[in-house]
Formats: structure tokens, C-alpha cells, sequence
């Protein structure tokens, strides 16, 4: 009760925001659990509302998990862009010849930013308005945007065969570890497979 009940009156206040004086409450001042206060909305579109946290991942030719940042609220993917490519490139100290991406990542900035940092193929899944793919050949950015369908195979094999659908684990940190865990997991299972291959 002790911890309950100072909840408790936040959502009453939150309410009587909303409710009452017909006021907006902000995202970031909302509580969506009593018992995880940590979560968060996740809007993707016209789709299902979820709750829990968006998880930003970043994998490459070998499909291993490169880059997975847990983030707070529900940030456009376009913010995501430039600062998954500087990890990408401070962590490996490379820079990725190629990048494709959802279309939710597309923006000109982003194709400017990649294209300064010297990608020399960037495709995003879908463009609109004066967009263009930056490619090297037609043929180029189809098999960049095939390659980038494919991916969605290995996100759903992370998120189903490590039971990141739910998190049981108790508590923000308890949360993190477990997308970071199963993403280690998953990446020594693609390297296990590489090397059963090789034999």
C-alpha cells in the first residue's frame, strides 16, 4: 500500500487532467502500469498500441546483432538514423558500405548524413515525396531492399525465440537485461551456426 498509493493518486491526478479540465497530459507524464512504472506507449502508425519499451537494432551481412539500444518513449525511427550509424562505426570502427533501412528512418537529412559519412549505398524500404535512394545501380538497391525484407526473418526469430514479446522480469534494469541477453544469445547461436557450416 505504501508504494500503491502515491500511484494511485497520480493516475487520479492524471485523470482529472484528461477527464475534467479536458486537458492533454504528455506522454512522458502519463503511467500506463501501477506495478512497472517504467513503461512505456508504443505507436507505430494505424497499428496496435503496445506498451512496453522500443528496442532500436542494427545488424549487418553476417546477420548478427550489431547495435540494440533500449530507448525511452516513442521516438520517430527518423531520430534514430545518424546516431545507430555513429555507434555502428565508433564500435566497429568501420563504416558500412551499404545501410538499408524501414521507410519510417527515410528523410533527406539522413540520406545527406550517411552519404557525408561515406555509405555509398543508402536505400530506405519505402521514400515519398522528392526522395531518392542513393545507389550505385538499380540492380543494387532491389537486392538492398530484398536484403532488408530478409532481416525481418531474423527479427522475428529474436523476438520469438527469445520471448521478447513479454518481459516477466521485474523492474526497468531487469527489463534491459533481458533484451540485452537474448540478443547475446541469439548472436552466439548465428556464430555457432557460421562455424558448424565451416565443418
Amino acid at each position: 500500500m505504501e508504494h500503491l498509493l502515491p500511484v494511485m493518486n497520480q493516475v487520479f491526478n492524471m485523470s482529472c487532467q484528461k477527464e475534467i479540465a479536458g486537458e492533454a497530459v504528455p506522454n512522458d507524464q502519463k503511467l500506463f502500469s501501477i506495478y512497472e512504472l517504467h513503461t512505456d506507449i508504443i505507436v507505430k502508425g494505424s497499428r496496435e498500441i503496445k506498451f512496453g519499451h522500443k528496442v532500436n537494432i542494427g545488424t549487418g551481412k553476417s546477420n548478427l546483432i550489431l547495435v540494440c539500444e533500449i530507448l525511452k518513449g516513442n521516438p520517430a525511427d527518423s531520430t534514430l538514423y545518424q546516431q545507430t550509424i555513429d555507434q555502428l562505426i565508433d564500435s566497429y570502427g568501420k563504416t558500412p558500405r551499404d545501410s538499408a533501412t524501414d521507410g519510417g528512418f527515410a528523410s533527406k537529412a539522413n540520406a545527406e548524413y550517411a552519404q557525408g559519412k561515406g555509405i555509398v549505398n543508402i536505400v530506405f524500404n519505402k521514400i515519398v515525396g522528392s526522395l531518392k535512394n542513393i545507389v550505385t545501380s538499380k540492380n543494387m538497391e532491389t537486392r538492398l531492399k530484398k536484403w532488408r525484407s530478409g532481416i525481418e526473418a531474423n527479427i522475428s526469430n529474436l523476438i520469438r525465440g527469445y520471448k521478447l514479446t513479454r518481459c516477466s522480469w521485474k523492474g526497468l534494469e531487469h527489463f534491459k537485461s533481458k533484451v540485452l541477453w537474448s540478443v547475446i544469445a541469439y548472436n552466439v547461436r548465428v556464430m555457432t551456426s557460421a562455424i558448424l557450416k565451416q565443418v
